[in-house]
């Protein structure tokens, strides 16, 4: 049995890499910087060589959930400037615009929420206001403790706590029986947590940047994750339209295509698929910057049918990833399914096909072959390393023979490179808004009009 590990010296290593890339074929690596607490600064990682499609089968999808399966970016996004504000004590428009599209979505969309943070601090440090920082924390330690479940979302804030001076207050008889209570409500947290603040405020501290990012990523949290809190509880209407502005758009919701997508890909569908058409054409027509004209949309109708009976005689296995903890990934999938249920269900299909298709989403957690999420690893493993996906695949049970025949669909450069390092050559770009400014050059192809174009124009990527 081979060695697991072998010593080299730095010469031995160049020589190991450079048989390393002649036994796989590659001419492409990533350099991934680690976190600073972490010896090496960085990680090189071989890509699996580019799979052109169009390819003549598919054994399995790899997709990407916040960007890429549905629309939580701008809730992510929202928390994340939530928390500048709560760190900074710029609490209005006036005082601060906000975050920039330009100088701050590129650096906090596709990573970790750690880097994303880690970001935010430093770039915002010259306005940080310690007094603003302390009284937020407290209210993210009580809130977190009185209405969270997730046990690692537990067991991080208390060891954040603790590291910050604040094991007196995690002590503390009359503190205890506060979040033992479950009286820590969004609208009382700061009025509740004023008298911990007063007592133990002095003990906070934070000694090394590592702990202010992680205090700032509670503070994150506690907003994220009270904002899903509503949701579950049927409150994403009046939400979204508080949050942004817009009516008729869901903070969480499936992308345009994607309840299209799940059906075709795990063969749900047959000829009926023809009659879903008129939905992702309408989808298409509705961005002239695409440059489809409704004639050549017109032609490509076909397809669809071909596509629903390839994928029925040979579904496809598929895998869902993301860079978000277990409660935040159940708790949006389910949302994101039920709504697509409930799409399906007004489908200008026959009724046995979308009653088939309905009783398939009844829970979430079938629909997928691998579903691997944060607390399937740890921070410093997360995308853009290539952690999550190579447990996507051996959830999936995909051999590495197979590798050549998956298909991986990211909306950020993290996530490209993570699919190409786990082995997927055949790593697809989908940019939303949000992302449209990455940097996709390890893509093997660029789709700027997602799902919909995906899987009208380019027959998601199989052989026509």
């Amino acid at each position: 049995m081979a060695k697991v590990a072998h010593y080299l010296t730095a010469e031995e290593c160049c020589v190991s890499l450079r048989e390393l890339a002649e036994q796989l074929g590659v001419t492409e690596f990533a350099q991934v910087r680690n976190l600073d607490y972490i010896f090496s600064p960085r990680e090189i990682y071989p890509l699996a060589p580019r799979v052109e499609p169009p390819l003549s089968r598919i054994a399995a999808f790899a997709v990407d959930m916040d960007g890429t399966s549905t629309t939580t970016e701008p809730l992510a996004l929202h928390a994340l400037e939530y928390m500048v504000r709560r760190f900074t004590g710029l609490l209005t428009k006036r005082q601060w615009a906000g975050l920039d599209e330009r100088l701050d979505h590129p650096f906090v969309i596709g990573n970790s929420n750690f880097r994303h943070t880690e970001f935010l601090v430093e770039r915002y440090r010259d306005r940080f206001d310690h007094d603003a920082f302390r009284e937020a924390f407290f209210e993210a330690v009580a809130w977190t403790l009185a209405n969270m479940t997730d046990p690692q979302r537990l067991r991080d804030i208390v060891q954040d706590a603790r590291n910050c001076g604040l094991a007196d207050l995690l002590r503390d008889e009359e503190f205890a029986r506060l979040v033992r209570s479950g009286g820590v409500t969004d609208e009382n947290v700061a009025a509740v947590v004023a008298p911990f603040v007063k007592r133990f405020g002095r003990a906070f501290r934070c000694d090394h940047p590592g702990e202010v990012v992680s205090a700032a990523m509670d503070i994150y949290y506690m907003r994220y994750h009270s904002i899903l809190r509503l949701i579950e509880r049927g409150e994403g209407d009046r939400l979204s339209r508080d949050l942004l502005g817009e009516s008729g758009r869901r903070l969480v919701e499936p992308m345009p295509g994607y309840d299209v997508f799940i059906p075709l890909v795990k063969g749900w569908l047959g000829p009926e698929a023809d009659g879903l058409y008129d939905m992702l054409r309408a989808e298409l027509l509705r961005h002239p910057e695409l440059g489809h004209a409704a004639g050549e949309l017109d032609r490509l109708r076909p397809r669809l049918a071909r596509l629903a009976e390839a994928f029925r005689r040979r579904p496809a296995r598929l895998g869902l990833v993301t860079a978000s903890i277990a409660y935040e990934t159940h708790a949006v999938m389910k949302e994101v399914i039920h709504v697509m249920a409930g799409r399906v269900a007004g489908w200008p299909l026959p009724a046995e096909c979308r009653n088939r298709i309905v009783e398939h989403l009844r829970d979430y957690r079938t629909v997928y072959d691998g579903l691997i999420c944060a607390s399937d690893a740890c921070e410093p493993r997360l995308k853009p390393h290539r952690d999550l996906y190579s447990l996507a695949l051996y959830q999936m049970s995909i051999p590495k023979a197979e590798y050549r025949y998956c298909v991986g669909l990211e909306d950020t450069e993290p996530g490209i490179i993570a699919l190409r390092a786990a082995g997927i050559g055949c790593a697809v770009a989908l940019p939303n808004r949000d992302t449209s400014r990455q940097d996709y050059r390890a893509a093997v192809k660029v789709i700027h009009g997602g799902l919909p174009e995906l899987i009208l124009v380019h027959n998601l990527l199989l052989c026509d």
